[in-house]
Order: C-alpha cells, then sequence, then structure tokens
C-alpha cells in the first residue's frame, strides 16, 4: 500500500489504518479493536475500554482487548486479545457508537489480567474520583457467574480503599499489609483548633504519627518544599512525628519501609 510505504498512513490494528497526522484517541483505539476483530457483536473491553472510560491503566502498550460470546471464534495476536464470556445487557453501552464494557465491569475483567498493584491501585483510583461506586462493584461481583479469575478479582476488591490519591500510597498500604504491619488511615485530617493544619497521606491518629508519600512531581518546586516543611514543623508543634517515603523506598526496599513503620508504631506505643 503506497500510502502506508510514504507514511501518510498508519496501522493501529489488522486492516485499520489512520492518517499519520491524525491523533489516536482511546476511542479510536476501542473502535479499531472492534472492528479488527472481525466478530459483528464484539465489544471492547479490559484495558482498551478502561482506557476510555479514564481509569487508571498500567503505562505501555500491549495488546488490545475485545470480548465476544463464548461459541463466537476467538482469535489471539500480538496486537489483539478476544476474551470469551458471557455479557449481560447492563455490561455494554455504547460511546460514540462504540460497543464497550460498562466502566465497572471494565475495570473488574481488566484487573485479573494487570499485575496486583496496578489493579489494586485502579480500582482505589476509579472510587476515589467517582469513575465507579462501591455498590457499582458490589452489585458486578455478585452478578459474576464465579469463573477463572473471579476470586482472584474479590480479593483484589477487598485489599482496595478507594482513598489512596497516588500509585504509591496503595503500594505502602499493601506493602504494610502483606508484612502483617497495622495499615494506616488514609487522607487524615490534622487540625488545631478550627484550623486545617495537613492532611496527611496515612496516619496513626491514636499514636500520632503520619505518613507521607513523597511523588518527585508534587514536592520538587521551591514553593512546595517550603509548605511541607511549614507544615511538618506545626505538626511537630502538635505533639506529630512524620515519616516521610520516597518511591524508592517504597518500590525498591519495601522491607526497609515497612521495617521503618513497624520501628515507628512500637516507639511510639512506648510512649503512650
Amino acid at each position: 500500500m503506497k500510502a502506508l510505504r510514504t507514511g501518510r498512513i498508519r496501522r493501529i490494528q489488522r486492516c485499520v489504518y489512520v492518517r499519520r497526522s491524525d491523533d489516536i484517541s482511546a476511542l479510536a483505539v476501542a473502535r479499531a479493536a472492534v472492528l479488527s476483530s472481525g466478530v459483528s457483536d464484539a465489544v471492547a473491553s479490559h484495558q482498551t475500554a478502561a482506557r476510555v472510560h479514564g481509569i487508571a491503566v498500567p503505562d505501555g502498550r500491549g495488546p488490545e482487548h475485545v470480548t465476544v460470546a463464548r461459541n463466537q471464534r476467538r482469535i489471539r495476536r500480538r496486537d489483539l486479545v478476544c476474551h470469551g464470556r458471557a455479557l449481560s445487557q447492563g455490561d455494554v453501552q455504547l460511546t460514540g457508537q462504540v460497543p464497550m464494557t460498562t466502566a465497572v465491569r471494565s475495570l473488574l475483567d481488566m484487573a485479573c489480567e494487570v499485575p496486583r498493584l496496578n489493579a489494586v491501585w485502579a480500582i482505589d483510583d476509579a472510587v476515589r474520583r467517582k469513575i465507579v461506586s462501591p455498590q457499582q462493584i458490589a452489585v458486578s461481583l455478585r452478578s459474576r457467574p464465579g469463573g477463572r479469575g473471579d476470586a482472584v478479582i474479590r480479593a483484589l476488591v477487598a485489599e482496595s480503599d478507594g482513598r489512596a490519591e497516588s500509585i504509591l500510597e496503595t503500594a505502602g498500604r499493601l506493602a504494610l499489609s502483606d508484612n502483617e504491619v497495622r495499615v494506616p488511615e488514609a487522607q487524615h485530617e490534622v487540625f488545631d483548633g478550627d484550623e486545617l493544619v495537613a492532611r496527611l497521606d496515612g496516619a496513626y491518629p491514636d499514636l500520632r504519627l503520619g505518613l507521607e508519600f513523597d511523588g518527585a512531581s508534587v514536592h520538587d518546586s521551591p514553593r512546595a518544599v517550603y509548605k511541607d516543611s511549614r507544615r511538618q514543623n506545626r505538626l511537630l508543634h502538635l505533639g506529630w512525628t512524620l515519616l516521610r517515603f520516597t518511591w524508592w523506598d517504597v518500590m525498591h526496599d519495601p522491607q526497609g519501609f515497612v521495617a521503618s513503620v513497624r520501628r515507628a508504631l512500637e516507639r511510639q506505643a512506648s510512649r503512650v
């Protein structure tokens, strides 16, 4: 094809092309996946539909996903995976004339396809941003037939709290839970009288111990450093101890992170 050779168009799925200059939206990718499947009742699903709904999907491009009826032929290519599963009418919606699974169905289907941390973070984030509600998740879980992966999905939902504001906070919570260390209260607000002093990523209010998970993008500006220092000083005056952890601490040295929190809990408990 001359247009492809000369770079005027580019391929996004087998037999599906767009102009080189076009921006490819998540919806366009979903449409291409459905068309390329060759199945008339295929619907975009899993990560492909999750991106359209604004759900947190792991970085990097893997294959796109569609779901078809169990009795339909299924293909598995490097760029497209067809899942065979029964879908009820309430599991499917039309978005921009593209059939796809609903936000809650996409979230739960994706959960058993991605690493545990990414799955729990996606659930945390989707609930916190009200893309889905805990009630919708509960209803969707009850309607699932209990097939392969459903037990895993239920366990992942049980590990979520819908309050974490970053994947680093979710990772920290999971690391503590895995090592049988008490999990902190998320997004705890500390007041001095009627004035809000701080909103801590994690806290043990009874011990006045706070945890902060520092992402570089949030805390690297001079103004942010100044505000962080001022807030930390005020917390100290109110009798709080604050532990700060970076991406490296939690993701690359989780045992060291857990040990630090455990020691701090023991120390604070001995002072009460």
